[in-house]
């Protein structure tokens, strides 16, 4: 996500979209605005959007058909419904239907303000989850693993590669995964290389 935030306000009240994209330029962000819902939808195949101001009730198509439209082209735009006649039915369809958050008119700016502050949050959070999703599964595809029968030697224990060298099990597991080795001495060979460090029990001293 670029620096610039920027919000497509969709509301018929020219007088309220005029002063609400002055307030969000004012904050940093960037707007488009449109006075319905087919007009706000063209703004949001030519433009990257990043947040959609919406109002319910639109002079051609319902702000939930403009919010169904939005979730189902670009699902990650997050998307505030904004209404005059808030109904409890209203505000759980809406939310049902992927909205952000769902504010009565008329609202506070500062809570308006707030809902977008964290909706962007989610969006941005979501795409940061995203982006690490992807490196995760880059750095998986890039992990050498060992599968099928590997020759090794029953005495001296090397194995023998593809091209039929034998080689320490180290250099050709490290050669073949991303495992790392650290060097110890497990009890029986402690007990024949170091004797004296054991009693007759067989435990180390």
């Amino acid at each position: 996500m670029g620096d610039k935030i920027t919000i497509l306000l969709i509301d018929d009240d020219f007088n309220l979209r005029k002063t609400l994209s002055d307030i969000l330029r004012a904050r940093g962000y960037e707007t488009h605005a449109a006075g319905n819902g087919t007009e706000g939808l063209a703004l949001l195949k030519r433009n990257t959007i990043h947040l959609a101001l919406v109002d319910l009730r639109l002079p051609d198509i319902s702000g939930l058909e403009v919010l169904e439209k939005i979730k189902a082209d670009q699902p990650s735009i997050e998307t505030i419904i904004l209404t005059g006649n808030a109904t409890l039915d209203s505000a759980i369809e809406a939310t049902n239907r992927g909205a952000f958050s769902y504010l009565q008119k008329p609202y506070d700016i500062d809570q308006l303000l707030l809902h977008i502050r964290r909706a962007i949050e989610k969006q941005q959070a979501a795409a940061e989850r995203e982006k690490l999703i992807i490196q995760l599964q880059e750095a998986l595809e890039k992990v050498k693993t060992l599968r099928g029968f590997i020759p090794i030697c029953a005495s001296c224990k090397k194995v023998r590669d593809d091209k039929g060298y034998w080689t320490q099990v180290e250099a050709y597991v490290s050669e073949h995964t991303l495992a790392e080795f650290s060097h110890g001495i497990c009890p029986d060979c402690a007990k024949r290389l170091y004797p004296e460090y054991y009693v007759e029990t067989g435990e180390a001293s």
